[in-house]
């Protein structure tokens, strides 16, 4: 039997992002608007360096998920608010005294990383600023990075996007998982 997946309604999208906590609450909306309008998988979100999203002058309009051997490189175009939404974490980091180079994380974390001593995020950390805005909107429904995902895929799909579009922009190796998943 098919697990039923987590998908928000357009209310529970919204109580999310009016949710605070800490003063880095800005940025974690931020992190969640963009997590909404890409589908991203979370290694694929903490990996982003600045390169990634910004050309020097510009949020780039497209992401280009880098691909390996078993998956080859897939482009995930960026909607008025995912770019938004990079342009004011980008803004945020600047603010607290974050390099914009190049090779730096998109997403920084609040102190460093005890492994490597770098800023990057990690993903049980994007777990929390998830799990502490769904707590502070009050919601019942469990939400993750994955949930979000979800949500992305289901609003593409029912906004009317083909399933293979969808398929492509998940990075799913087959078809059918997107089907199964989704129930088209």
């Amino acid at each position: 039997m098919k697990k039923k997946l987590t998908i928000l309604t357009e209310a529970d999208t919204q109580a999310l992002l009016k949710g605070v906590w800490g003063r880095w609450g800005e940025r974690d909306r931020h992190i969640l608007s963009f997590l909404l309008h890409t589908g991203l998988k979370i290694q694929e979100f903490v990996d982003l360096k600045v390169e990634d999203m910004y050309t020097g002058n510009r949020v780039r309009k497209t992401l280009i998920i880098g691909g390996n051997k078993e998956k080859p490189e897939r482009r995930v175009p960026l909607d008025r608010v995912a770019r938004e939404s990079a342009a004011m974490i980008l803004e945020f980091n600047r603010r607290h005294g974050f390099k914009l180079e190049n090779d730096e994380p998109f997403i920084v974390s609040r102190q460093r990383n005890k492994k490597d001593g770098s800023y990057h995020i990690t993903p049980r950390q994007v777990q929390r600023i998830v799990k502490s805005l769904r707590e502070d909107a009050k919601m019942g429904t469990k939400t993750t990075p994955q949930t979000l995902r979800h949500t992305f895929a289901k609003t593409m799909l029912d906004n009317g996007m083909d399933l293979q579009e969808v398929q492509k922009l998940l990075g799913h190796r087959s078809i059918k998982t997107t089907r199964d998943l989704y129930g088209i």
